[in-house]
């Protein structure tokens, strides 16, 4: 197998891209062990340190591969206006109602392609997010897309805002497939490119224990 370079444009073909068909069937045989019912138990002590409590009310939020929606609802219910984004057919009726009755939406669309002018109307919404929370994203896109991963970043998150991510799986080579696939703090720098730094690195205290790998909370800003 041809070595993956470090956003892994090397990998070939045995383990392609998934397509918005492929996280669909998953979620229509109940076929998702990544989902474990509740928020991401990092995510929940640090909303009750009040650490991401919103700046101001009706700021806006932005999770991407939100799946069946339990961390954008933790964000909503902390005062957040969110929008959640999951392209797979089935993932948005587990949340979207409770999501929208706090003042926020559950997309249905591609979330690498959130914020360009393919989807129209929603222009309306780049540079606008205070805050991106990925818990699982950038790890179950193949690493080749990556760099679109930073793409949608940069296009959506607003000037002073923060992109918080769960750094998962800390340890796992790139060589070993996925999703999820490898992920380290390296990989989401040279994603995100020299217009971000890094405000804050260190290993979550509170994680998943069916995990295998190594959970790391990280913040990135804008370089002023």
């Amino acid at each position: 197998m041809a070595a993956p370079d470090q956003n892994g444009s090397g990998t070939n073909d045995a383990h392609p891209p998934k397509t918005a068909d492929d996280w669909s069937a998953r979620y229509r045989d109940h076929d998702t062990p990544w989902d474990v019912g509740e928020p991401y138990p990092e995510l929940v002590r640090r909303l009750a340190m009040e650490e991401l409590r919103p700046p101001a009310g009706g700021a806006h939020a932005l999770v991407p591969g939100a799946g069946y929606g339990h961390d954008a609802l933790a964000l909503a219910r902390m005062g957040w206006r969110v929008t959640a984004i999951d392209f797979a057919a089935g993932a948005r009726d587990a949340a979207a109602n409770e999501l929208e009755s706090l003042g926020g939406r559950f997309l249905a669309v591609d979330a690498l392609a959130f914020g360009a002018s393919a989807l129209g109307g929603d222009d309306a919404d780049a540079g606008r997010y205070d805050l991106i929370f990925d818990h699982t994203f950038f790890c179950a896109i193949h690493p080749s897309e990556r760099p679109a991963w930073g793409a949608m970043v940069d296009r959506c998150l607003s000037q002073d805002g923060r992109l918080v991510c769960v750094v998962f799986p800390g340890g796992k080579s790139l060589d070993a497939g996925g999703p999820p696939w490898g992920t380290e703090l390296e990989h989401q720098t040279e994603a995100l490119g020299p217009k971000f730094e890094v405000e804050l690195f260190e290993p979550c205290q509170r994680t998943l224990e069916r995990r295998d790998w190594q959970e790391n909370w990280g913040v990135f800003r804008r370089v002023h």
